[in-house]
């Protein structure tokens, strides 16, 4: 299956949100530094960099919240090159909304039934917001975050059809969910989780590929990543 990905006539899709020190992040506080500790008067550049191992475009591996899961330098590489879904509900999302069994339905009543071991990406247009961090945070007047997400009987549909994994434009798939559903499911299942996609409209509903590959961290629960589309 792979060797249909490297076609030249494939388009590029950078899916992945720049990292700087103002990105908007969970806790609202800077999770990214880059200190410069050589300059090129000393020879060359180096820079050491200090960041939150969940911060900008990220994935979540199930030992984020399993016991035992599989860490990101687990996950197996099949997993992580794979076809992928996007269901677009930019045109009905509000920040209290969650992906419904109903949106999955009709996602596959359209085209056809969600295969395994697919990625599955939600694009509900809220990354339009990722350069006004207080807009993509979206605290109400008690400081709840409200953004899109996934309803737990979606994800639940989703580890039906045995996904890889499932990504969002959002901070998380759980929307205004504090108790952590979606996570539970999907990393309970085995699946990973990827968190502040971006430019997900330029995929289309089905036929592309994805590339998202994490840092190699031993005992990683999160790593940034850099996801590419492949159209």
């Amino acid at each position: 299956m792979l060797k249909h990905l490297w076609k030249t006539d494939r388009k590029l899709i950078d899916l992945t949100h720049t990292l700087n020190a103002s990105v908007p992040t969970w806790n609202g506080s800077c999770g990214f530094e880059q200190a410069l500790k050589m300059d090129y008067e000393q020879g060359c550049r180096v820079q050491a960099i200090k960041m939150h191992a969940g911060v900008g475009t990220h994935m979540d591996a199930p030992s984020h919240f399993i016991r035992d899961g599989l860490s990101v330098a687990d996950i197996p590489l099949e997993n992580l090159i794979v076809p992928v879904c996007v269901l677009d509900v930019s045109n009905k999302c509000h920040p209290l909304y969650m992906i419904s069994e109903a949106d999955i339905l009709a996602y596959e009543k359209t085209f056809q039934q969600i295969p395994e071991k697919c990625l599955v990406i939600a694009y509900t247009g809220w990354d339009k917001y990722w350069q006004t961090p207080s807009k993509y945070r979206n605290q109400n007047k008690n400081g709840h975050m409200e953004f899109p997400g996934f309803s737990k009987k979606a994800a639940e549909m989703l580890v039906e059809r045995n996904v890889a994994g499932i990504g969002i434009d959002t901070l998380s798939p759980d929307g205004s969910d504090m108790t952590f559903p979606v996570h539970h499911t999907i990393l309970g299942s085995g699946g990973y989780i990827i968190e502040n996609l971006t430019q997900c409209n330029q995929l289309p509903p089905m036929g592309a590929y994805v590339i998202t590959l994490p840092l190699k961290a031993e005992n990683g629960t999160e790593s940034a990543i850099r996801a590419v589309g492949l159209v």
